[in-house]
Order: C-alpha cells, then sequence, then structure tokens
C-alpha cells in the first residue's frame, strides 16, 4: 500500500501534539506555526483553537489570539480554558470589563482555577474596584498562600485603600515567596520610603533592578533617596502613571487638601504683564485644565499639552481647550507649527531637572514680545547642578539657574518672586513665580 494518503486526521493530531510541546518549551512562534498547519487539515477543532491563541497571547498580539478563542468558545461556548485566555487577551487590550466578564464565565465553569481568579482580581483592581479585589485575593491566597504576584497585587490593593502598613507586610510576603520578584521590591522600596526607612528603601531598589524591574525608574527612586545621580528629568512612565491613577481626585486634594494656587499665580503673574489681547496661549503640563478658564480669559486660543491621556480628558470635558496634545512637552515645543503669545507651565518644572530643552522649545514658539510665565520650588544657590532631586522625587531649581538658562536662551526676566506652591504635611512649599520675555 505505498500509495496510500496519509491520513488528514492523523497528520493534524501530530501537529497538535508537537505544537503543544512547543509551547511548553517556550517556542512559541514554532508552536504557533503547527498549530496553525492543523488547523488547515482540521478545520475548527477546539483545542487547537486554544491552544492557538495561547500562543499567540505569549507572542504578544491579543487580538490574535482573541480571534483564535472566540471561535472556540462558538464551538464550546462551556470551555473554561478558553473563557480564561479570552480573558487575558481582552485585559492586554484594555477591555477590563470585557476581560472581567471572561474571568466570571471562566470560574463559573471551573471555580479552582487560580490563574483566572488572580486575573479577575487583577481586572477589578484596573476598574478602581479595590474594595471587591481585596475579597477576592484574600480568598485566593487562603487556598494558594505561595502565589508571589497575588501577594504583590494584595500589596496594591491595600495602598490603593489606604492602608499603606497592611500594604508593606503584603509585599515582604511577595518577595519572601520569590526573592527576585523585582516590581514588588519596588513597591515596597517606595512604601518605605514613606515611612522614613531610608536605607531600608535604598536596598529594595537595589532589589528591584537586580530583579528586572525598571531600572530607569529605580534609579530616579534611589536618586530621590540620597540627592545624587539625578536623571535630567522624571521618568515618563511615572509621570503618567502617576498622573492616570491621580486624575479622579487630583483636583479636589491639590486645590482643598494641599491648597495648591501655583496655577493662579502664574497666570496672574502674566496678566499684570500684559499689554493688549492675546491670540494664543499654551499650557503646559495642562493636567486636568486648571489654568483653562483663567486664560481663556487672556487670549482667543488656548492650547495644552499633557502626557496623560487620562488628564487630558478631564481637560477636555472643561469646554475652554481649542486644542489639546498628547506628548511630552519639550517634544511638542519641538514639533508643533503654532506659535503663541503666552505659554505657561503651572508646577510643570518639578517633573524636569535641565529645563534647557523646554526652554529652548519655548522659546522657538513665543512670539515676540510674548511671555514665558511658570512656577518651580525653590532651591539654594549653592546646588552643583542649579537643581536638585528632592526625597518627595520633584525637583527643585536655584534662581541663579532659572536666570542663567534665561540668558542662555535668549530671554529677558520680567518679573521674579518668591511665594508658597502649595503645602506638604500643612507646612507651605516655597517656590518662585517667573516670568521672561521673548526678547
Amino acid at each position: 500500500m505505498a500509495n496510500e494518503r496519509p491520513d488528514p486526521f492523523e497528520s493534524a493530531r501530530a501537529l497538535f501534539i508537537e505544537g503543544v510541546a512547543l509551547f511548553e518549551a517556550g517556542r512559541h512562534a514554532d508552536a504557533e506555526q503547527r498549530l496553525e498547519a492543523s488547523l488547515a487539515l482540521l478545520p475548527g477543532r477546539v483545542s487547537t483553537l486554544v491552544n492557538l491563541g495561547a500562543a499567540r497571547l505569549k507572542l504578544g498580539r491579543p487580538a490574535d489570539a482573541l480571534a483564535a478563542l472566540d471561535a472556540a468558545i462558538a464551538a464550546e461556548p462551556q470551555h473554561a480554558d478558553a473563557w480564561g485566555h479570552r480573558g487575558s487577551a481582552c485585559s492586554e487590550l484594555g477591555r477590563d470589563d470585557e476581560a472581567l466578564a471572561s474571568f466570571d464565565r471562566a470560574l463559573a465553569l471551573d471555580g479552582g482555577n487560580g490563574a483566572a481568579r488572580y486575573q479577575r482580581a487583577l481586572s477589578l483592581a484596573r476598574l478602581g474596584r479595590h474594595a471587591e479585589a481585596l475579597p477576592a485575593l484574600e480568598a485566593l491566597l487562603r487556598d494558594e498562600p505561595a502565589r508571589s504576584r497575588a501577594w504583590m497585587l494584595h500589596g496594591q490593593t491595600l495602598q490603593s485603600l489606604g492602608r499603606h502598613a497592611e500594604a508593606t507586610a503584603s509585599y515582604q510576603r511577595a518577595v519572601a515567596i520569590e526573592p527576585g520578584l523585582g516590581p514588588a521590591w519596588s513597591h515596597l522600596g517606595q512604601l518605605l520610603k514613606d515611612l522614613g526607612r531610608v536605607d531600608e528603601a535604598a536596598s529594595a531598589f537595589e532589589r528591584a533592578i537586580a530583579g528586572g524591574a525598571d531600572a530607569e525608574m529605580n534609579r530616579y527612586f534611589l536618586a530621590g533617596l540620597s540627592g545624587r545621580g539625578a536623571p535630567a528629568a522624571t521618568p515618563r512612565s511615572y509621570v503618567r502613571a502617576l498622573f492616570d491613577s491621580y486624575a479622579d481626585d487630583f483636583e479636589s486634594h491639590l486645590v482643598q487638601v494641599l491648597r495648591y494656587r501655583a496655577h493662579e499665580a502664574v497666570v496672574q503673574a502674566a496678566q499684570a504683564l500684559q499689554r493688549g489681547p492675546l491670540q494664543s496661549a499654551l499650557d503646559l503640563g495642562c493636567g486636568t485644565g486648571l489654568c483653562g478658564p483663567l486664560l481663556k480669559a487672556l487670549a482667543a486660543r488656548v492650547e495644552g499639552v499633557d502626557l496623560s491621556p487620562t488628564m487630558l480628558a478631564r481637560a477636555r470635558a472643561r469646554g475652554v481647550y481649542d486644542e489639546l496634545a498628547e506628548a511630552e512637552i519639550a517634544e511638542h515645543l519641538q514639533a508643533t507649527p503654532r506659535r503663541h503669545d503666552l505659554v505657561v507651565a503651572a508646577d510643570v518644572l518639578i517633573y524636569i531637572g535641565d529645563v534647557a530643552a523646554v526652554f529652548a522649545g519655548v522659546r522657538r514658539v513665543l512670539n515676540r514680545g510674548g511671555v514665558f510665565a511658570f512656577s518651580i520650588e525653590a532651591a539654594g544657590d549653592d546646588e552643583t547642578n542649579g537643581f536638585v532631586l528632592r526625597s518627595s522625587l520633584r525637583y527643585a531649581h536655584s534662581e541663579h539657574y532659572v536666570r542663567a538658562q534665561a540668558h542662555e536662551h535668549g530671554f529677558e526676566l520680567l518679573a521674579l518672586h518668591r511665594a508658597p506652591l502649595r503645602e506638604e504635611q500643612r507646612q507651605p512649599i516655597e517656590g518662585l513665580i517667573v516670568c521672561l520675555g521673548a526678547a
């Protein structure tokens, strides 16, 4: 029977088995190829589709994974693993409500699936439903106490609920189980820093870097502890994450709790120099748009730029900005074709140490006779670089440094005065309100 054709079912089965073995060996691209070949011979086979979806998830292609998983679920709606993988794909795509619903379906079919229980709690946390995530995590950790990442998420959830001392213990449990879990060391370091346990915090950040956590971020945290080796600016990922998570409570906390008034002081200083109507104003680091209504009273057109999409959404809802851009401010200033009569930066340069690129960019976009008004935290003139990263993870600049940068970039100093910018632990933070003119 030398001419007998191979059985398509057996060929598809052999390719499927090979694909699963390759997946388990970590060769996900090869696994995908074998599983796709198996499906070509035996279309619609549910187990092949589920494993194909899992391989594509490992390859960082959640949209492609979702297509395979939805096909599997259409054929077999009671497949628990398919629902679990589908939840992971939706989570990676930022579709957290849909992810939560998929994990709920997976757990309705297989309530003991620890991975799905963890991912469900993660979806709740991402949706800001921390009070629901906490008991789900505690139930999981009672059943599976060796889950290091669940302990880390438990700590993050407690932090979100304001229970910082308990969060510290959870992070310590996470790193005791998995000493190389870099992100947990980073979270622990930040809490230890806030508790004033500086040496322990520094050690935690070092362990975070060794464990593969974001090196740029953790070196920044270390610099905040020591005041040495500060980068030129705050890492973008830190700024974006900070303000994306802060957007809902930003204004009430900043204005009512911290008694923030820098936005008013900056715009009032610029207004005092105004000699006529302004055509255009630019709000650097506009956040939720506190400066927007104040600027709208001065200029026919108001634009804003910020790194945080969540903050920009709040600014957009005010209805006072004619245009909003999601960008790093120095890059925006170098790329934009717009020109402005007024540029403001209220409580923005506290996240930038070396302001040269910002000053150069503002000088580029500022019309002749225009004004650049901004606030900074005040440092002493003895700072070596003219700026220092404080333990608060904000930069402070010396008056001498600001004057030197203004001169270097072709500005004339129009006004400079000291004023409290906000309070911290009920103590005023002294700053400088500065207005520069396009000479």
